[in-house]
């Protein structure tokens, strides 16, 4: 395995705003990514007009949620992938999108269940609201520079946003991108894929690059068991190891916390096959910056 690391990552910006002097951005848009029946998913677009905003994509947005108290302030701050490239959303500088959940709470004292504070003030905000915004924040999970880079890149539910960045970013504002990149992306239904027709354009125009779906609630893995990210990247395992086994290869984790341990799992058996440390490996990785691992 290799032991000498890579290039450094570039640099990235710093947070400009913070929580005692907030930048104010407005709500440009508000869609439901997921259809009735499912996880209601949102991709909220915001406009950062007018303020000193750049960001690099992996990094992330903070929004303070008003009237919520935290450790004696009257507000709190949420942080979210940023779901678009630098370039803005759409190609549209100044915009911004971020991907919300709605979460669902148990109120102890009712006994029923109710959204959270953060999730309800961003899903049901309407186009032309404002809302106060921190960040960028986030200085690893970001891209290499050398579009020779092999990516793997795997994420659960909502972790997939700053994947998207990426792939725009690689596939439609740079173009020149030459090495690997392999997304696993899990859900729990078809329905509740995210960004899926965006991936499989990618796929369709980009032969370096390919996509699989994990269905948790649809499909079955080898066993009988629910399938998860970590089993389809089993199935292509011999590939994965022999990218990870590359300098110029990055891993990235991003989603439900677990989900890395499985994972890892993986990559365990797959070393021990050889007779290797996963342990002295995983080291190297991290030493180096090619393991990124933001779950939550």
């Amino acid at each position: 395995m290799p032991r000498n690391a890579p290039d450094s990552p570039p640099n990235v910006p710093s947070p400009r705003y913070q929580t005692d002097a907030p930048g104010l951005a407005r709500v440009a848009s508000n869609v439901r990514l997921t259809p009735e029946g499912v996880a209601e998913i949102r991709h909220l677009v915001l406009d950062l007009s007018g303020l000193d905003y750049a960001y690099r994509e992996g990094q992330s947005l903070g929004i303070i949620i008003p009237g919520v108290e935290d450790r004696g302030h009257a507000s709190t701050v949420r942080f979210y992938s940023i779901a678009s490239s630098r370039g803005g959303e759409a190609g549209q500088e100044g915009l911004v999108a971020i991907c919300v959940k709605r979460v669902m709470v148990e109120d102890p004292e009712a006994g029923t269940l109710r959204g959270s504070p953060s999730s309800e003030f961003l899903c049901n905000a309407r186009p032309g609201d404002e809302i106060a915004v921190t960040g960028p924040f986030g200085r690893s999970f970001v891209l290499p520079d050398d579009p020779r880079s092999n990516l793997i890149l795997a994420a659960t539910g909502t972790g997939v946003s700053p994947f998207r960045g990426f792939l725009r970013h690689l596939f439609v504002e740079r173009g020149d991108w030459q090495g690997q990149v392999r997304l696993f992306e899990g859900a729990r239904s078809l329905g509740e894929c995210l960004y899926r027709g965006e991936f499989d354009a990618y796929r369709r125009d980009h032969p370096n690059f390919r996509v699989s779906y994990a269905l948790s609630r649809e499909e079955d893995a080898p066993g009988g068991a629910r399938m998860y990210v970590h089993h389809r990247m089993e199935e292509q395992l011999e590939e994965v190891w022999a990218l990870l086994d590359r300098q110029e290869t990055f891993l990235y984790i991003c989603g439900i916390k677990g989900m890395e341990d499985h994972i890892e799992g993986v990559l365990r058996q797959r070393a021990d096959r050889d007779g290797i440390s996963w342990s002295d490996f995983r080291r190297v990785l991290q030493d180096s910056g090619r393991l990124l691992i933001e779950t939550y």
